[in-house]
C-alpha cells in the first residue's frame, strides 16, 4: 500500500467514525444530564478580559455570549449582534444587540454593557491581554442608544468582526464585574446558556442558564469540566466512562480505539499551525542565516509522517488550504543538510551550535521535540530539551525567558486577524520580536484594501516575507480529534478548534 493511499484510508476512517454522529442532527434533542468534559489544566482565570491560555475558553464559551460568532466555515455570524455594517469609508462599525438578553445576575445586557466591556479592556491601568488588538484599531466606542454600539476607527479593520467573534469579544457583566473586582476570574457572570456554580479542586461547575435568551437552549442540565494534565491523561477516564468528551487526541492516542464502538473520534479541519518558535532578538536567533539553516536542516515531511501518522499536511506557512488567502505557491526550505551546515557556516559557527529547546507538556510536542534534537545534531547545531511545565511556559514566553519552543496557533476568520496579532512590530503579542517595515506596510494596505482578490496578492507577499525572515519556523497542519462517548450528540468543530459544547445533548 503507498503512502497517499495509507493516508486517504486515514481520512476515510475518521470520516465514517465522524459520521457516527450525523444523524443525530435529525433526531429530536433531548433536555437533562451533566456532560462531563477532561479540560487541561492550565485553567488561570474565567474572566475573558485576562483570558491568556487556551482551554480557559472551553468554559468561557459557555458562560459568555460574544458579540458576533464563528460559523462551521469561519463565517461571522450573529450572536449579541443581530446585524452590522461597516460605513462607506470603512472607518466606523455600527451594531445592533439583540433584544431581552440578561446577565445571570438580572442586570441588562445593553449597549452601554458592551462600551464598558471594550472600554475595561483598553484601559492601560487594567492591562489586559487584549487590549494592544483593539486599541490599535479602535479609536472609541459610543452607545448612542440602548440596542447600538457604534465603534470608531483609526484605520479599517477587517478583522475586527473577527475579533468580536473570540476573546476579545466576550461580555461580562459589569455590575458583577466591578463588584467582584480582582475576584471576578474566580466568580465570573456571563449571559450564556450555562451559569457559573463552582471551581473547586480538580474542576470547574457550570450549571443550565434557565433564562437563556436562545429558546429551546441549552439542552444540558450542567457540565462539568475535571482538570486533567493532558490529553492521553483523561483518555483512560474516558474509557470507563468517567469522561464524555476530550479534545486535541492525536492520530495515534486513538488508532487503538477505534473499533471501540461505545466511543466515536471527530477529525478536526486542521486548521491548527505548528511552528517552532524564535526569539529574532535573542541570540543566535538574531541571525537569519541561523533561522534558516534550522529550516534546510528539518526533514518536514518525516516529522509529519512519525508525529502525526501521516494524517498533517506540510506548512509552508501560517495559512492551511482551506483558507481564501491560502497561497498554493508559497515555497519554503526543502530538506537540505549541506545548505544548513553552509548557512551556520556563513553565521560563525562552522564549529557547531548549541541552543535549547523548551518543551510544554503537550503529547505530540515530545516526539516532535526529539525528531527536531535528532535531525538537527546531523548539520552540527546540539539541541538540550528544557520540560516546562503547563503553568509557566506561557508566562515565560511573553517575558521573553524562552526563546526556541514549538507553540500552536489557529487562524482568525480574517488574515490581518493572526499575522497583525503575532508579527506586526508594535503587537503586545509579537514574542518572537519580529520587525520589517515592509511586512508591516503590507498588513496596512491589506486593511485599506476592499476587493478580495487584491488583498489575497497583498498577503501572499507578506507571507512570502515570513517565509524568507523565519519568524516562525512552519511545520505542518495536524488532524485533531475530539473523543466522545457514543450517546454525546450534536458535537461540532469549528475552525478555530476551540469546542464550543454549547449544542451538545446526550441521548441515554
Amino acid at each position: 500500500m503507498n503512502r497517499m493511499v495509507s493516508i486517504m484510508l486515514r481520512w476515510l476512517i475518521a470520516a465514517v467514525l465522524a459520521a457516527g454522529i450525523l444523524p443525530a442532527a435529525a433526531q429530536e434533542p433531548k433536555y437533562g444530564g451533566t456532560l462531563r468534559v477532561g479540560l487541561a489544566d492550565d485553567a488561570k482565570s474565567l474572566d475573558p478580559t485576562f483570558q491568556v491560555n487556551f482551554s480557559e475558553r472551553q468554559p468561557l464559551y459557555l458562560i459568555y455570549n460574544t458579540i458576533f460568532k464563528l460559523g462551521s466555515d469561519l463565517s461571522i455570524q450573529p450572536e449579541l449582534a443581530t446585524d452590522w455594517a461597516f460605513s462607506d469609508d470603512r472607518l466606523s462599525l455600527t451594531i445592533h444587540l439583540r433584544e431581552g438578553v440578561k446577565f445571570h445576575d438580572g442586570t441588562v445586557l445593553d449597549a452601554a454593557a458592551v462600551k464598558w466591556n471594550l472600554d475595561h479592556r483598553m484601559d492601560p491601568a487594567v492591562n489586559s491581554p487584549s487590549a494592544n488588538a483593539l486599541t490599535s484599531v479602535i479609536k472609541q466606542v459610543t452607545a448612542p442608544d440602548s440596542k447600538t454600539v457604534v465603534i470608531e476607527l483609526k484605520s479599517p479593520a477587517p478583522a475586527l468582526p473577527g475579533m468580536l467573534a473570540q476573546r476579545e469579544g466576550f461580555i461580562v457583566s459589569p455590575t458583577a464585574a466591578q463588584a467582584a473586582g480582582e475576584q471576578f476570574g474566580l466568580n465570573p457572570v456571563g449571559s450564556g446558556p450555562f451559569k457559573f456554580k463552582e471551581w473547586a479542586l480538580g474542576h470547574i461547575v457550570l450549571e443550565k442558564n434557565p433564562d437563556y435568551w436562545e429558546r429551546g437552549k441549552p439542552y444540558l442540565d450542567s457540565v462539568v469540566f475535571n482538570l486533567v494534565p493532558d490529553a492521553t491523561t483523561a483518555l483512560p477516564r474516558l474509557l470507563t466512562r468517567e469522561l464524555d468528551a476530550i479534545d486535541q487526541l492525536s492520530s495515534f492516542d486513538i488508532r487503538a480505539l477505534q473499533r471501540d464502538e461505545s466511543l466515536v473520534f471527530v477529525p478536526s479541519p486542521g486548521a491548527r499551525w505548528i511552528s517552532l518558535h524564535m526569539v529574532t532578538t535573542s541570540p543566535p536567533f538574531d541571525d537569519v542565516r541561523v533561522r534558516q539553516a534550522l529550516a534546510y536542516g528539518l526533514d518536514r515531511n518525516k516529522i509529519v509522517e512519525i508525529v502525526t501518522g501521516g494524517s498533517g499536511k506540510i506548512a509552508n506557512g501560517p495559512t492551511p488550504p482551506s483558507l481564501w488567502w491560502y497561497n498554493p505557491n508559497l515555497t519554503s526550505y526543502p530538506y537540505d543538510p549541506v545548505r544548513a551546515k553552509q548557512l551556520l557556516a556563513e553565521a560563525g559557527h562552522a564549529d557547531g551550535l548549541s541552543i535549547t529547546l523548551a518543551l510544554p507538556p503537550v503529547a505530540s510536542y515530545r516526539p516532535l521535540s526529539q525528531l527536531v534534537q535528532e535531525q538537527l545534531k546531523l548539520v552540527g547545531i546540539d539541541v538540550t530539551i528544557r520540560p516546562v511545565s503547563r503553568s509557566e511556559w506561557a508566562e515565560l514566553l511573553m517575558n521573553g525567558k524562552i526563546n526556541f519552543i514549538p507553540i500552536l496557533w489557529t487562524q482568525r476568520p480574517d488574515p490581518d486577524g493572526l499575522l497583525s496579532l503575532l508579527l506586526q512590530s508594535n503587537s503586545s503579542q509579537n514574542w518572537t520580536k519580529y520587525s520589517n517595515p515592509d511586512f508591516d506596510a503590507l498588513l496596512a494596505r491589506g486593511r485599506e484594501e476592499g476587493d478580495v482578490e487584491k488583498r489575497k496578492a497583498i498577503y501572499w507577499k507578506a507571507e512570502e516575507l515570513l517565509a524568507k525572515d523565519l519568524p516562525y519556523l512552519s511545520l505542518y497542519f495536524p488532524v485533531a480529534y475530539e473523543g466522545l462517548q457514543s450517546y454525546v450528540r450534536n458535537f461540532q468543530w469549528v475552525p478555530d478548534e476551540i469546542p464550543r459544547y454549547r449544542d451538545i445533548w446526550i441521548d441515554k
